[in-house]
């Protein structure tokens, strides 16, 4: 139950999970260094397994338990944890440099800041696709619409069924690449429902519910041959309600058509 409540399942520490990304985190909230992931937290942990109107009043005790931390927390010993700056200099002296962590690191200083989530979509990289459905996790919390977001959740479902690549070095010791998959793929479907909460679009909310089965039997290769089908037609239901609200690519310019919102 800790891990499920540590930064390693929280969409803050977007390239990790509990059996994902050795060494180091990096929390976007705080933007601090995470030197032990799996007993750190904080009152605005997220969860990447799950959507978060489904495990809300978890989240919301969870909340409450570490209200008095101003920032990170240690649960094995109930203290406040200090913040630690990301240095590249530090990564690469003491052989912990992780190119996807730099890149997460130094990603405030990216404006607008839409243009750095839509840089990580695409590609077979296991660590790289979970970020990805994180941080547009992230951008449409923060931004409150679908509006500024449907071309995100767009490509998060274009490659819903993709099998990511795992380099050994990704994974925890002991953990298999189809294990691993799992994380990344419960990851992008809550990515999914929450775009389907945020517009509205009732099978996308419930996406999980429409998969005939085989998340039941935890069953990689029919769940592969199920979102097969089953994307072309999320891709259809997105652009189409936001075709009918006005929203698909509209007649004006860029900045106009993004609501941009800092992912902190």
């Amino acid at each position: 139950m800790d891990e499920l409540f540590s930064c390693r399942n929280c969409i803050h520490n977007s390239a990790q999970t509990p059996l994902i990304g050795r060494g180091t985190g990096f929390c976007l909230m705080h933007r601090s260094i995470l030197k032990h992931p799996e007993r750190m937290t904080c009152k605005y942990l997220t969860r990447k397994d799950m959507p978060f109107f489904v495990v809300d009043e978890g989240v919301r005790e969870h909340a409450y338990e570490y209200a008095s931390f101003p920032m990170i927390a240690d649960m094995s010993t109930g203290q406040s944890v200090s913040r630690t700056p990301y240095s590249e200099k530090h990564a690469w002296s003491s052989g912990t440099y992780d190119a996807l962590t730099q890149i997460l690191a130094h990603s405030y200083k990216i404006k607008p800041t839409w243009v750095f989530v839509q840089s990580l979509a695409g590609g077979a990289d296991g660590k790289r696709l979970l970020a990805h459905s994180s941080l547009v996790r992230r951008y449409m919390a923060n931004c409150g619409t679908w509006r500024s977001s449907y071309r995100f959740a767009l490509s998060v479902i274009n490659e819903v069924s993709q099998r990511p690549f795992f380099a050994a070095s990704d994974l925890l010791e002991g953990t298999t690449a189809d294990e691993a998959e799992w994380d990344v793929l419960f990851a992008r479907l809550s990515c999914v429902q929450e775009y389907g909460f945020h517009s509205g679009i009732d099978e996308l909310m419930w996406a999980t519910d429409h998969i005939n089965g085989s998340l039941v039997e935890f069953n990689l290769v029919r769940i592969r041959q199920e979102l097969d089908e089953k994307s072309p037609e999320w891709v259809e239901m997105v652009i189409r309600h936001a075709a009918d609200n006005g929203e698909f690519f509209p007649d004006r310019s860029i900045s106009e058509a993004f609501e941009d919102s800092d992912i902190g």
